[in-house]
């Protein structure tokens, strides 16, 4: 089938291609009526145009690339496996209908290589679960003015968009009146900072704590422990609690935004009202704006829970 070209859109549209050429590369010094800018994108998206990245980039001054970094480490649990594929498919999505092109690297949460990154001009850039002590040194390879966005990640600068759950209102609707039962089993995350972060907001002591990295742990935890009741942050530690069926009653605060996986009838589910990747892609297009964000007092996107919790 033959590719869709401007020249094709120009000819169904009857205007020139100058005028098309603005409408699809959005270029905003141009006055061109609302109705024929629609006409133009409905006959885009009905011929299946596909834009040639390198001319607008030339255009646009622009690449449209943007980066989505994501710090894997050794035997990584199949719930934060799930987790990143779940963020990366539904941000990949978002992207790409407005007109995005995604580049996905993965990296040693430990020791991140970044070398194939610096090559790449990118727009901006999603780093997601960062460890605290690595962040400057990934920090330092992109452009100023370049938005660099932390996705479940807390860090002491408010140059840098951190997004992450409102997870000390969580904690607060899943903490019972008496606390002497209730132990808090968590997954463990590379930034050391939104773990502290959960921890104080929680309130429990440290052997009532359970901070799993892999499921052998959740095994072990579960022939040994003397609590009756559990709060428990991620559905799919969640769903393995309740098939053990070791507690009387568990309340989970769904992370992954799959809470349909919950079926006991003694577990009471804590959701968001917004998927990550959908405040993600929001925060990106403000950023995007032109704003200078780094004269802003707020630099974290708190993700609030749902009203009807």
């Amino acid at each position: 089938m033959k590719k869709t070209t401007m020249k094709d859109i120009a000819t169904k549209a009857n205007v020139s291609i100058a005028t098309v050429s603005y409408v699809l590369n959005n270029v905003d010094n141009q006055t061109i009526p609302e109705t024929t800018r629609s006409h133009i994108l409905r006959l885009a998206e009905e011929l299946h145009y596909i834009p040639n990245l390198t001319a607008r980039s030339l255009v646009r001054k622009k690449t449209g690339l943007i980066g989505i970094l994501i710090n894997k480490s050794p035997n990584m649990p199949y719930w934060k496996r799930h987790n990143y594929s779940s963020f990366i498919g539904n941000l990949e999505q978002l992207l790409t209908s407005a007109g995005y092109h995604t580049l996905l690297f993965t990296l040693d949460a430990a020791n991140p290589s970044l070398d194939i990154i610096v090559e790449r001009k990118l727009e901006a850039v999603f780093l997601v679960d960062v460890r605290d002590d690595v962040f400057y040194s990934i920090s330092s390879h992109f452009v100023e003015g370049i938005p660099l966005i932390l996705m479940d990640s807390i860090i002491e600068d408010k140059l840098f968009k951190q997004i992450i759950f409102d997870y000390h209102t969580a904690l607060q609707l899943a903490s019972p009146h008496d606390p002497s039962q209730v132990c808090l089993i968590m997954e463990n995350y590379n930034n050391a900072s939104l773990v502290r972060y959960i921890l104080e907001a929680v309130g429990l002591s440290e052997d009532a704590i359970y901070i799993i990295n892999d499921i052998s742990e959740l095994e072990a935890i579960s022939t040994n422990i003397r609590f009756t009741k559990a709060i428990v942050i991620n559905e799919f530690i969640g769903n393995y609690l309740e098939r053990l069926n070791i507690f009387s009653s568990i309340t989970v605060i769904c992370t992954c935004h799959c809470p349909e996986i919950l079926t006991s009838a003694n577990t009471r589910t804590i959701t968001f009202k917004e998927d990550k990747s959908d405040t993600a892609f929001r925060v990106m297009e403000y950023l995007l704006q032109k704003v200078d964000y780094s004269t802003q007092n707020l630099n974290r996107h708190y993700i609030k829970v749902n009203s009807e919790n």
